[in-house]
């Protein structure tokens, strides 16, 4: 028996769809995929997650209940592979 079991966390991630047609071309978006199918992470895409006056200005999404920004998608991206690794 096990008394320290130290699993791993599933990553959660949420994105908002506006968000995404804002700032990601279909390269970013396969990019994003391709993460998300590498580090198993689930991911769920939103009509909105709430940070409406953020949306506009740059890509932004819900990382493990944490917001995350960046300048432009290739940012985020990387940014959400650092966060988890």
């Amino acid at each position: 028996m096990k008394l320290f079991s130290f699993r791993k966390k599933t990553p959660r991630l949420e994105v908002c769809t506006n968000n995404l047609d804002l700032f990601f071309d279909d390269e970013m978006i396969e990019k994003l995929e391709d993460l998300i199918d590498e580090k198993g992470i689930k991911a769920k895409e939103m009509d909105c997650l709430d940070y409406c006056d953020e949306c506009t200005c740059q890509p932004h999404a819900i990382l493990n209940k944490k917001y995350v920004q960046a300048n432009e998608p290739n940012e985020l991206i990387n940014l959400i592979r650092e966060k988890i690794s």
